[in-house]
């Protein structure tokens, strides 16, 4: 897949110029609210139109303001869950799921309707018009409507920040569709949770201009970009090495560059098997010294890297085997009187963190058509 996005448009006193070649890649689309991630999905998708520029997508024109090229939105082989989508008001579930798989060439089609209807809890909602759904279930269903599209790319405007436990379950599947159709998504946040379980690289955006592309950990580094995007969370992904579930504590251990963890128990998890755990940098508290005889069980040693002024804050950075970051505020920097070079622990309480979906290979398997 190969993308060309050339346009601008104005809506009001909004002026959004984009220029982004994208090939074969997941992309990340961060920024602060209203800085244009929705615009630009949406003129991806078909949803808006651009005054001037072009849109290209595998050598396909899909938008050229000069040839005078607009190709709608129900032709163009792209799926989007979007934020703000119009629909047919009185447009049933089970319509426009048909309509998208109808529309989809036949020897295109590699997902089961059926099975995607089941794996989303969607069936109960077939009969109902989109406009009496909840947001969790239009979202959901927009998905299954987006991906029965069998579509070349993907974008998605931060849909899992509203499913709530779904989530836990839609990203895994999404993940298994990058690598079984290898199929490119653009995630659109204002959060990195979301985009990193994705993309290692991120897009970002400021006042509808693109002012950066890069990896998602060199972005971090970048005291003056994290300032002017103002991220309004950031969470520290740790990959590690589950060694036991102590089911009479109700916890289960791990190792991450040689630290012991304890993590909330998931006696399923094997031992032995490498996870993906989460925790807000919000969530991280900060010491000067060992604390004993305090219910926090987790208390990291590590070393000061980088002191990051963000909005009403500050953003730490501490090597601890691998690099922790955690949010605090100014008052306790000064407080604390921190430096970079200083030792401190990183406090983290064992609730505070999430385990991030590994999806075995095979977990999705009744999804896919091989029958084409």
């Amino acid at each position: 897949m190969r993308l060309e996005m050339k346009v601008t448009l104005r809506r009001g006193n909004f002026d959004l110029t984009t220029d982004l070649s994208v090939q074969d890649e997941n992309m990340g689309l961060l920024g602060r609210s209203g800085a244009g991630k929705s615009t630009v999905l949406g003129l991806l998708a078909g949803t808006l139109l651009p005054e001037s520029g072009r849109i290209a997508l595998d050598g396909k024109l899909l938008f050229d303001s000069g040839k005078g090229i607009m190709v709608p939105r129900e032709q163009r082989p792209i799926g989007a869950v979007l934020q703000y989508d119009q629909l047919p008001a009185e447009e049933t579930v089970q319509d426009g799921l048909f309509a998208a798989y109808e529309r989809t060439p036949k020897q295109r089609r590699n997902l089961k309707p059926a099975s995607l209807i089941e794996f989303l809890d969607i069936g109960a909602l077939l009969e109902q018009p989109m406009r009496h759904l909840s947001t969790g279930e239009r979202q959901r269903v927009l998905l299954a409507k987006a991906l029965l599209k069998s579509p070349k790319l993907l974008l998605l405007d931060d849909p899992l920040a509203t499913m709530g436990h779904f989530a836990h379950a839609v990203t895994p599947l999404l993940k298994r569709l990058q690598t079984e159709l290898a199929l490119p998504l653009f995630y659109a946040s204002h959060t990195l949770g979301n985009i990193s379980e994705f993309s290692a690289k991120a897009a970002v955006l400021a006042e509808g201009r693109i002012i950066r592309v890069g990896l998602i950990n060199e972005l971090l580094q970048d005291a003056d970009l994290l300032q002017k995007i103002g991220l309004s969370q950031i969470d520290n992904r740790i990959p590690a090495l589950v060694t036991q579930h102590d089911l009479a504590d109700g916890c289960t251990l791990a190792q991450s560059y040689g630290i012991g963890l304890v993590l909330p128990l998931r006696p399923e998890l094997p031992l032995g098997s490498w996870v993906t755990i989460s925790i807000p940098a919000n969530e991280i508290a900060l010491s000067r010294h060992y604390i004993p005889g305090i219910s926090i069980q987790n208390q990291i040693n590590g070393e000061i890297c980088a002191l990051i002024r963000r909005d009403n804050g500050v953003l730490v950075q501490i090597d601890c085997g691998t690099v922790w970051l955690a949010g605090i505020t100014l008052k306790a920097c000064r407080d604390m009187d921190l430096k970079e070079g200083d030792r401190v622990y990183c406090l983290a309480k064992t609730q505070s963190f999430s385990y991030r979906s590994n999806a075995e290979p095979s977990t999705f398997n009744q999804l896919f058509d091989k029958s084409q």
